[in-house]
């Protein structure tokens, strides 16, 4: 089965062509204003590179978030367009799980195979706030949510890493939190995700419906609320 799979969720936009477990072709757009936005242009460079075209496609994979919200909506948007044009399936999957499954896959490298891995994805939510939950990671790939995925203050999440013990913490959002003593943080390779992650999050059942998982109101939200309530009468 050849997938198409993506996510602009995060600062580092990800794309790959994956065919069954492994990678025909990946690219990372870089931390750069607009890499969310040059996804399609990056994907025609990824095909003709691959010598794949888009009805070679037997389904699509895009990461649904948490992230930033213009991202997200882009990468579910060129997924969504891409399936309907080409008649294929296209399958969500969380940014954060994802993240987990890559922080654990780059764990043995440096340390040896642990029977399983406490990985602890971190991802700047602005606004002075990180997106981040915590899952063990069995050397199976079989992923248990420990903390639920929310909006974080950074201190409370260090508060919250405090009683799970060892782990590992990365992302692109991992500096902004104090790490207690018992949570180490990750290598440079674990902080982008990998869209071959994605793809074994939705191979292993754990797909979601192509809808944003925003964990939090957008900020054009945020602002119509508060004008609202700046206008109500007093």
């Amino acid at each position: 089965m050849t997938t198409f799979a993506l996510d602009t969720a995060t600062p580092d936009p990800a794309l790959a062509i994956v065919d069954g477990d492994d990678v025909v072709a990946d690219a990372w757009l870089g931390r750069i204003p607009g890499g969310g936005r040059r996804v399609l242009e990056a994907a025609h460079d990824l095909f003709t590179g691959a010598g794949v075209v888009p009805a070679d496609l037997d389904d699509i994979v895009v990461g649904i978030g948490p992230g930033g919200f213009t991202g997200i909506r882009i990468g579910i948007a060129t997924a969504l367009g891409l399936g309907q044009a080409l008649g294929i399936p296209v399958q969500g999957a969380s940014t954060l799980e994802a993240l987990a499954l890559g922080i654990a896959a780059a764990e043995p490298a440096e340390h040896g195979p642990p029977a399983d891995v406490l990985a602890v994805p971190v991802i700047d939510a602005r606004r002075g706030q990180v997106f981040a939950g915590a899952y063990r990671v069995d050397a199976q790939g079989a992923l248990a949510e420990v903390i639920t995925p929310a909006a974080w203050d950074p201190a409370d999440l260090a508060t919250a890493l405090g009683d799970l013990g060892p782990c590992v913490v990365a992302g692109d959002g991992a500096d902004l939190v104090d790490r207690p003593p018992l949570a180490r943080r990750g290598g440079a390779l674990a902080d982008r995700i990998s869209p071959l992650c994605l793809v074994h999050r939705v191979r292993a059942g754990a797909g979601r419906p192509v809808a944003p998982e925003y964990l939090r109101l957008p900020d054009a939200e945020e602002n119509r609320l508060r004008r609202l309530r700046e206008e109500a009468p007093a």
